[in-house]
């Protein structure tokens, strides 16, 4: 577990409604899969046996697989054949993927916010933080695409367990044009932030992911040890609402901030405006074919 101050009783008393709830039902596929993910030593059958512990998770990645995206010559199976020609990085994210869409599986909207919208911000901050990695760093970032998916899972946790107050927040920041987090922060003492990464600790997610979600509006604080991590997620987020693409909370853009984290980075605006546009042509086609969640 992430060593942290102590949690306040509020934040623990949410913790405590997270821990029993169907939210943790993801924690330990999630878990497995990133123990895989981090194992350069891990192989197909440990990745197929994981999966194919959830048979809802197994249908789904079968189902993904034998989609138009991947066009196979032949009907799909089976987990293994489905490794074998997919691809085994993209299975482990497929699976992934599948596994943590189910928490944002609620379409209720409020004052224009959405589990739904929400997802689709999510995977685009997903695809663009692997995207950086892979291209400005030449690494495969191996927690960035898990840290995308959930970094927003402290919005999931407030709307469930403090529905009210959230949409309190969601008008107030809308109406006053206030900074959502800011308006967060007087309401429970906390933001969505610190909170996912209060969860993610109790869940003993890698440390760089905890880092990295628990800052993603505010890189500065991260140790220098998981700054990249966090400056990563940081981008990925702020340029996908830049663009809208999906759930767009009110923020004002730190400019300055945004420089800092490019600079210290070693990436340059021009290379992340041509990413932005591949992640967004990237979420249509996955709409477009039903692979979204």
């Amino acid at each position: 577990m992430v060593p942290q101050k102590e949690i306040p009783k509020n934040l623990q008393k949410i913790l405590n409604l997270v821990r029993d709830s169907e939210i943790s039902s993801i924690k330990n596929v999630v878990s497995g899969i990133l123990k895989i993910i981090n194992d350069p030593q891990s192989t197909a059958k440990e990745l197929k046996e994981l999966i194919e512990v959830d048979p809802p998770l197994t249908a789904q990645v079968l189902k993904v697989a034998n989609s138009a995206y991947y066009c196979p010559p032949s009907k799909i199976g089976e987990i293994l054949k489905a490794i074998l020609w997919v691809g085994f990085e993209a299975i482990k994210e497929m699976a992934l993927h599948q596994k943590v869409c189910r928490i944002f599986s609620d379409d209720k909207a409020t004052d224009g916010y959405s589990r739904l919208s929400l997802w689709k911000h999510s995977v685009a901050v997903a695809v663009m933080g692997k995207m950086i990695y892979r291209r400005e760093f030449g690494e495969k970032g191996e927690n960035i695409y898990a840290a995308g998916l959930l970094h927003d899972i402290g919005l999931i946790v407030v709307d469930q367990f403090c529905h009210e107050q959230f949409s309190e927040i969601l008008k107030k920041s809308a109406e006053e044009e206030t900074e959502f987090t800011e308006t967060e922060k007087l309401t429970f003492g906390f933001d969505h932030a610190e909170l996912g990464k209060a969860v993610m600790s109790a869940w003993d997610m890698p440390e760089e992911l905890c880092s990295a979600i628990g800052q993603h509006h505010n890189p500065d604080p991260a140790s220098s040890r998981f700054k990249r991590m966090t400056c990563t997620l940081y981008l990925a987020d702020t340029l996908c609402q830049e663009k809208k693409i999906g759930h767009v909370d009110n923020r004002n853009h730190n400019k300055g901030l945004f420089n800092r984290c490019m600079r210290e980075s070693g990436v340059e605006r021009r290379g992340l405006d041509l990413i932005i546009q591949d992640v967004q042509e990237q979420i249509t086609r996955m709409e477009e074919q039903g692979l979204l969640g």
